[in-house]
């Protein structure tokens, strides 16, 4: 298989990839191989992505009783990834500039510090086994990662068909600790 060479092709091809995929049915597994992870069932504070269309539903993996505080974030002014408590059915929600769902700043307040975050799940269209990523371009993750923890989890979840060798990367770009797919957990890399 021949691969893009740039960001933006990778991005397309990404996008046209995922659009063949059966993302609802993926989910399932996906989200199954996530709580399965002991580090998964250890994490107090985690924050994960409210899924826009053709992405995985890792909200998904958010329960009531598990004794988690969960947190979602929010596309704030600056390229800024602000974060936020996070409760399905109760922490009021807008669209926000890029049309994602994400917690209304005015109903709920931001998360002092995201140094509390124990478990990060890191959206993006294409991953490598090395622990790259490329997302959509705004640079919020490549940002807000840095500011977390050292021993904070970046966690992707992806389908297999979205994981390949090797990415092009940039100085600033901020890879994750461990790739989920429906096959199961793999870690990546010390970063």
């Amino acid at each position: 298989m021949t691969f893009p060479a740039d960001k933006p092709a990778w991005r397309k091809w990404a996008r046209e990839r995922r659009a063949g995929l059966d993302i609802d049915a993926l989910t399932t597994a996906l989200v199954a191989n996530l709580r399965a992870l002991p580090a998964f069932a250890a994490a107090r504070h985690v924050l994960l992505y409210l899924a826009m269309s053709g992405e995985v539903r890792v909200e998904e993996a958010w329960a009531p009783d598990d004794g988690k505080s969960w947190y979602a974030p929010r596309c704030a002014p600056k390229r800024r990834l602000a974060v936020h408590p996070y409760v399905p059915g109760e922490t009021p929600l807008r669209a926000g500039p890029f049309g994602i769902r994400e917690p209304d700043p005015t109903l709920t307040p931001e998360a002092e510090d995201p140094a509390l975050l124990d478990l990060v799940i890191v959206p993006g269209l294409v991953f490598s086994e090395r622990g790259g990523r490329i997302g959509y371009g705004g640079g919020y993750y490549d940002r807000f990662l840095p500011r977390t923890r050292p021993d904070c989890l970046r966690v992707v979840v992806a389908p297999s068909p979205l994981v390949v060798p090797d990415l092009p990367a940039d100085p600033w770009d901020a890879p994750v600790d461990l790739l989920v797919t429906e096959n199961g957990a793999f870690p990546v890399p010390a970063r």
